[in-house]
């Protein structure tokens, strides 16, 4: 009787799962109209235009850096289950990367999990638990990152204020309740896959180094997009650009749309307004490094297509 039971559950899931994709769409084009329908569409042309593509290609690179650093987070925290050799981390990571640019919702994370699971015999449950403390470090990382905005910014808007806290509440809550479950001698038998995930948590040494690799990967986003605004004749303090990656984080925290299409545009937009940025400005700095975040991803990924087909292969 229960299997009888689920099966009508599986077609609710589906429409629930298009309901949000569908509420997801509707949100971004009313944030779209409330932020473009002032906008002139001819100055964004001009501003595009007139982009230095020596910025373009330096922030092109820099986002590889990221993605390399990216790499080394994961293949730190899965270190206590299964040894990554260096080359295929950043192919893996690649692979993960191109899937997520493609798929909406964490569509890579997903693909590791499996992968790993069929070549390496790691338990889905334990890939979970590091991707969670993945999340973790990322989101501590950040947070480090962003910490010098209030002093740099003087007057900044409420929602920052009040983001900027929410992180660092978020970072530190998630962090102790993974060291806690950590911990504890004895899991029930469900989650003892999900525990042997967190063993890393238990190894103070792999958090320190996934976590300067991640402040790195933050850093080199920051540089990225600070390429960027140079590119596009922005005139603001690095802090903007602080801001712009908070807002844009905040932006796709819930990925409903493939590739994230209007968030990265949409939070450049909120963030550069307090710095007297033009919407103009703003829009082309939010596309063009939507674009150099997205490209040389792609581009490695077509050059190093056959690895990134075998991950699909059953």
């Amino acid at each position: 009787m229960p299997l009888l039971k689920a099966r009508p559950d599986l077609p609710t899931r589906g429409r629930r799962k298009n309901l949000a994709i569908i509420a997801g769409y509707l949100i971004l084009a009313a944030g779209g109209y409330l932020f473009f329908r002032h906008m002139d569409g001819r100055a964004v042309l001009r501003a595009l235009a007139q982009t230095r593509p020596a910025g373009l290609v330096v922030a092109c690179l820099l986002t590889l850096g990221q993605l390399a650093c990216r790499a080394s987070v994961f293949r730190t925290l899965i270190l206590p289950l299964v040894w990554l050799p260096w080359l295929r981390a950043q192919r893996f990571m690649l692979a993960s990367a191109a899937a997520t640019a493609l798929v909406p919702g964490r569509a890579g994370e997903f693909m590791r999990a499996y992968v790993l699971k069929r070549d390496d015999h790691v338990a889905l449950a334990s890939t979970v638990a590091v991707t969670a403390v993945e999340k973790m470090v990322e989101v501590l990382a950040l947070a480090l990152v962003l910490a010098p905005v209030p002093f740099l910014v003087p007057h900044l808007p409420g929602w920052v204020r009040k983001s900027l806290l929410l992180t660092a509440a978020l970072a530190a809550g998630l962090m102790l309740s993974a060291v806690v479950l950590a911990r504890r001698r004895k899991l029930p038998r469900w989650l003892t896959s999900f525990g042997a995930g967190l063993e890393t948590v238990r190894r103070p040494a792999l958090v320190g180094r996934a976590l300067l690799a991640s402040i790195g990967s933050w850093l080199i986003d920051l540089a990225c997009l600070l390429a960027v605004m140079h590119a596009v004749g922005v005139d603001a303090p690095a802090a903007s650009g602080m801001l712009v990656i908070l807002a844009v984080n905040l932006a796709i925290a819930i990925p409903v749309v493939p590739g994230n299409v209007g968030t990265f545009e949409l939070g450049a937009i909120a963030a550069l307004q307090p710095f007297g940025v033009s919407y103009e400005q703003s829009l082309a700095v939010g596309l063009l490094y939507h674009l150099a975040q997205v490209i040389p991803i792609a581009v490695l990924a077509l050059l190093d297509s056959r690895f990134v087909v075998s991950l699909a292969k059953h």
